[in-house]
Parts: structure tokens; sequence; C-alpha cells
């Protein structure tokens, strides 16, 4: 017999429950049934959370085949993978994120010591967190000569949606060349095709960093 949340006493009910005692006072069952709130057309919310819990309990993250064969509708299924989604990324490893111009200036103080110019790549998803950082090319004393496809090859192996680009100024000239802001345009096109967005060019010296437009 499917239980209906109204049968519940008004106090035992789990939403009302969290908000007089809190959160912590709730088993992971009824912190589900105050998630979801409504079950499906084949099973209550209290059931829906029950199911939920094994899975949980269990250690697996279920795919999207596996929520739709326990009869769930689009709707429902939608939700458990953005339940289970956001329980992975809590328990990730936190990546370091690329939040301003100063962080990746930071980020590649090691090519401030170089004698030619460095071009360097920072890889990033959706969440804005670097998941690698790549030094593309090495060039003459004034000038890298790179394709943009050689900034992209890698991309088909990570999850990458956007990237910021480096390079350091030997002369210690801060202010773009022609070279560096066509270089630019031409990335930035390129990115745009892939679906990926540049984010940033900055070049680099010792006394700081300047975006190359």
């Amino acid at each position: 017999m499917r239980r209906k949340i109204n049968s519940i006493p008004t106090p035992l009910r789990p939403r009302e429950k969290l908000l007089a005692r809190g959160p912590t006072s709730l088993s992971l069952k009824e912190l589900l049934v105050t998630l979801f709130i409504t079950g499906s057309k084949s099973k209550s919310v209290t059931q829906l959370a029950t199911v939920l819990e094994k899975i949980y309990l269990s250690g697996k993250i279920p795919d999207k085949q596996v929520i739709e064969k326990l009869s769930f509708g689009p709707a429902k299924t939608a939700q458990i993978l953005s339940l289970f989604e956001l329980i992975i990324r809590y328990k990730e490893p936190k990546r370091s994120v690329a939040h301003s111009g100063d962080h990746i200036y930071l980020q590649s103080q090691d090519i401030l010591s170089d004698q030619k110019e460095t071009l360097v790549c920072f890889y990033l998803n959706a969440r804005g967190e670097i998941l690698n950082r790549e030094t593309i090319a090495v060039g003459n004393l004034n000038t890298v000569r790179v394709l943009p496809v050689e900034i992209f090859h890698v991309i088909r192996d990570m999850p990458v949606a956007s990237i910021i680009l480096v390079h350091n100024h030997p002369s210690g000239e801060l202010d773009p060349s022609r070279e560096d802001i066509l270089f630019t345009k031409r990335v930035e096109k390129a990115a745009e095709i892939l679906g990926i967005t540049l984010l940033d060019h900055l070049i680099i010296t010792r006394s700081g960093w300047k975006a190359v437009y």
C-alpha cells in the first residue's frame, strides 16, 4: 500500500520536521522525500525515496539507462540524475578555479624567466576549474608561431568548456603586438567553431599581466 505524506501527522512530516528541528534530524530517506516532494505514476514519494536510498547506499552512481528501467518519467529521471551529479561534484577533490587574471598570473610564474616567448594554455571545465595546463609552444625572442589546432588537439580527452592563453614577453613590454592580436582572434574563431570559449589571452612579465584585448 502506498503511504501518502499527508497521512503522516504534520509534526512528523519530513519537511515540517526539517524546519522545526533542522536537517540533521532527518534520515536519508526523509531528506530524499523533502527533495522530491512528489512521486511518480507508479511510486509514491516515500517509495521513490526508498529506491534512491538503496542506490545511494550501494555506492553505485546510476546512469540514465538504470533510472529509466525503474519506470520513472523524464522529469523524475532528470531530477534523480541531477541529484547524483551533485553528490559526485561534492565528493570530487576540489580543483583550482581560474577566478581572475591575478590567479592565472600566479599559476604562470615559471615561464617569466624564459628567454623566449612561451605559450601556455589552461583548459577549464564548465565550472571554471582548471583541468590541465599545457605548454603549447616555445618561440623566438619576440614571437611564437603556432596553429590553433595545436591548442585544441587535447580537448577530445577532457570535458573542456573554455581556455585561457598566457604567454610571456621576455622584453618586459606588456602591450600586445599586432601579431598577438591577430593570433588571439584566430584562436577565438577556432574555439567558437568547437563550442569552446576563449576566456582570455594574457601577456605576462615580471611587472604584471595584461589582456591582449
